[in-house]
């Protein structure tokens, strides 16, 4: 017969072994380990969406900014051709203190080939 049954019926306080206080310990902690699993997990995920939202985020200003380059560096093109077009050839003999030079007739000069000096006769 169950021990906790015959002590019942004797009329004593009811008799619990080491093992069924263990047993029910256990559960206690089953529940608190099962509710502390289900937070962690709760945490988990909020720091997921939390993760996936800032890459997103930084996805967003990288692509922000891809755009900006963009524009930046066509503006850069475009005024890399213009300072080209200032220094071409033709704009430069076309200019108007070019124009305004006197033609020089029977000119002859010596040039030294080791230094920068021209002579004229």
């Amino acid at each position: 017969m169950n021990a906790n049954v015959l002590v019942a019926k004797k009329g004593h306080i009811p008799f619990f072994s080491e093992r069924k206080v263990a047993r029910e310990n256990f559960r206690f902690s089953y529940t608190q380990t099962f509710i502390l699993a289900i937070l962690a997990i709760g945490g988990l995920l909020i720091y997921y969406a939390f993760l996936q939202n800032q890459n997103a985020t930084r996805g967003y200003n990288v692509r922000t900014l891809q755009v900006e380059m963009r524009a930046l560096q066509l503006k850069e093109n475009l005024l890399d051709i213009r300072i080209a077009e200032g220094r071409s050839i033709d704009t430069v003999m076309n200019a108007d203190i070019i124009n305004r030079m006197e033609n020089v007739s029977n000119s002859s000069f010596l040039v030294l080939k080791d230094t920068q000096f021209t002579m004229n006769h």
